[in-house]
């Protein structure tokens, strides 16, 4: 080939070479520019699926029923579907409508104490037990204890296919000795004489004193046969008795236990009588000095601050004693002292009359858990039995003591028809809240809540009575147990005693199906009872000629003692006349009915003066915003 056809080939070569590198960079540049357009659109993708994620509204049990039942059905997202079917399923009322929710839902592995799958097939069977369909029933529970055995939802199904005593119930006492099963079981061994009755009250000792019915075995078996039983097993009852507050019966099982205790110094008596005596500057000092005292819950507190306010006032600083009250107002607005402050300041006199009782309050959020667990997820879905057999299987034994974790404990207790135990443990997180935080609206409204609401609404319009007094004195009395009994032997809801309530009868109107029943049958019927307590209070507020404070102290002391009291400053200061009350237990009545009676009329009837500037809930609100 001549040179230059070669230098001509060459030439084209390189030139071609050129190309080729030029079409690889173009080629190198597409691909990283397609690249970044992937990755970008994929960060957008995601982006919009989380801010989707955020906005799309919570499903729980204040969600709207078609919010619900649209996302049940047409959701893309089958987890939306399913938790959306989880909640029509738990606010069904049939069991056929909670079969039909919950079909084909019983999929998914497990993940830990939050299990759907376990908890679907708890709820198919005890739909199936509804229905009487005790075969099905059975098959779903043999399928939860197969493929969950070791969640606490499979305790059920041990519960369900075994019976006391046998080898399915040994092995629910021993995996889940807390459990509300395990109590319900050993209650039953306890309750049934044999070799292993003494077996199932330890149990109930160990881990469930407070259970319902545990309380009054355990203290009519230290009672009857304290002195007989093996020293470990009366130790370990007379524990419990003491757990629960029943020193009495604790005494009769372990003597001298009750006064192991050491005792509190408390400051209020003696600043009582300083106020009783009128001295003035002695009880500013001693209310000064224990108003430094470290570590006051808000209880204390507020009552410090009143009656600094008050002593103030007499004395002849006005500015002060406002300023004291004032402050009273803000941190405790629903408590007895944050009514007599708004007394004091001539923002408000007595409670307002409620318009309408609901039959039952709403449900409100849980509260303030450390713990983002199956109990929080089975409360919102409206599961509230399951929530409570998952809360006191965490808890194991451990009484709670922090006031965040006795208002969960003590909201699961109302939703599991607890009242006794639930409403004291709300009381007490109500109340032993740092004084600095203040009282919590959310907290007050949940421990206020409304049983019996129409029976006790339409007893007290009958006898011309403010549904909130009567609603006051049930949570009082009874804290709205139509079988509760008193050791003096008053009964039912507004704990009448059966001579009074005899008396009463004469023109009361009896439902037929009770007309023949014995009388304390009668009593401890709510609509009954209801009816002849609202007769007495409404008698006993005649008597007094419209006079509240006097008319509930009769309610509880009797009509004749509260008139041996005289009512001597009653009318100037009431605050006084009710420290003077001499006995301690009428005292306190008062005091709570009264601050009882003010929350309710504003927490469900027409709103009270509220200093802090919060929304005090009305009835009938729309909660289906709640947090979930």
């Amino acid at each position: 080939m001549p040179r230059g056809s070669f230098a001509c080939v060459n030439a084209r070569r390189l030139r071609c070479l050129s190309l080729g590198h030029g079409r690889r960079r173009e080629l190198g540049a597409g691909v990283a520019l397609l690249g970044a357009v992937s990755l970008l659109s994929w960060v957008l993708l995601v982006t919009g699926r989380h801010a989707l994620a955020r906005n799309r509204p919570l499903l729980n049990r204040w969600s709207s029923p078609a919010l619900l039942r649209r996302t049940a059905r047409y959701s893309p997202d089958p987890s939306r579907r399913r938790q959306a079917r989880l909640v029509l399923a738990a606010a069904a009322e049939s069991p056929d409508d909670h079969l039909g929710w919950l079909s084909g839902q019983a999929w998914g592995e497990h993940r830990g104490l939050r299990t759907e799958p376990s908890v679907v097939l708890v709820l198919l069977a005890t739909a199936e037990q509804r229905r009487g369909q005790t075969d099905a029933a059975d098959a779903h529970w043999r399928s939860l204890l197969l493929r969950f055995p070791d969640t606490p939802a499979s305790a059920d199904a041990r519960y369900w296919l075994g019976t006391p005593g046998d080898a399915l119930h040994q092995e629910l006492l021993e995996q889940f000795p807390a459990h509300p099963s395990s109590l319900a079981s050993a209650l039953t061994t306890a309750r049934t004489p044999g070799p292993h009755q003494l077996d199932g009250a330890l149990h109930l000792a160990r881990w469930g004193p407070r259970q319902v019915g545990s309380e009054s075995l355990l203290a009519n078996l230290c009672l009857q046969e304290g002195s007989q039983l093996p020293a470990t097993a009366a130790a370990l009852l007379a524990d419990a008795l003491l757990r629960v507050d029943n020193p009495a019966a604790a005494e009769a099982c372990r003597p001298g236990v009750a006064e192991s205790g050491a005792a509190t110094e408390d400051p209020w008596p003696a600043i009582r009588e300083l106020l009783l005596q009128r001295s003035w500057l002695q009880a500013r000092q001693a209310l000064a000095t224990a108003a430094n005292t470290p570590r006051l819950t808000l209880a204390e507190a507020i009552r410090l601050d009143f009656w600094h306010g008050f002593v103030k006032q007499q004395l002849g600083q006005s500015e002060e004693a406002v300023r004291i009250w004032r402050q009273v107002a803000r941190s405790a607005p629903w408590s007895y002292y944050g009514w007599l402050s708004q007394v004091r300041l001539g923002q408000v006199s007595w409670p307002s009359p409620l318009p309408r009782v609901l039959p039952l309050s709403p449900a409100a959020s849980l509260g303030r858990s450390s713990r983002d667990d199956a109990v929080t997820w089975l409360w919102n879905t409206g599961l509230d039995v399951l929530a409570w057999e998952h809360w006191r299987h965490w808890r194991s034994a451990t009484a709670p003591r922090d006031p965040d974790e006795l208002w969960i404990e003590g909201q699961l207790r109302l939703a599991v028809m607890d009242p006794w135990m639930g409403l004291e443990q709300l009381d007490d997180a109500s109340w032993n809240r740092p004084a600095s935080e203040g009282q919590l609206l959310a907290l007050e409204q949940v421990r206020h809540p409304i049983f019996y609401g129409r029976i006790l609404a339409a007893a007290a319009r009958r006898h011309g009575l403010d549904p909130a007094l009567l609603l006051a004195t049930a949570r009082q009395e009874s804290r709205f147990r139509p079988a509760q009994r008193s050791v003096v032997g008053a009964l039912g809801l507004l704990q009448l005693m059966p001579a009074t309530a005899a008396q009463l009868m004469s023109r009361a109107s009896i439902p037929t199906e009770l007309a023949d029943q014995d009388l304390e049958t009668q009593l401890l019927d709510a609509e009954i009872n209801a009816d002849l307590g609202a007769r007495y209070l409404a008698q006993q507020l005649r008597n007094w000629r419209q006079q509240p404070i006097l008319a509930i102290a009769s309610y509880n002391a009797g009509p004749a003692a509260v008139a041996r009291w005289g009512t001597d400053g009653l009318a100037e200061q009431p605050e006084l006349w009710i420290e003077a009350i001499p006995y301690d237990e009428t005292r306190l009545y008062v005091k709570n009915v009264l601050g009882f009676w003010w929350t309710y009329s504003c927490l469900h009837g027409t709103p009270c003066p509220d200093p802090t500037g919060q929304d005090v809930a009305k009835e009938g609100e729309n909660r289906s915003e709640r947090p979930g």
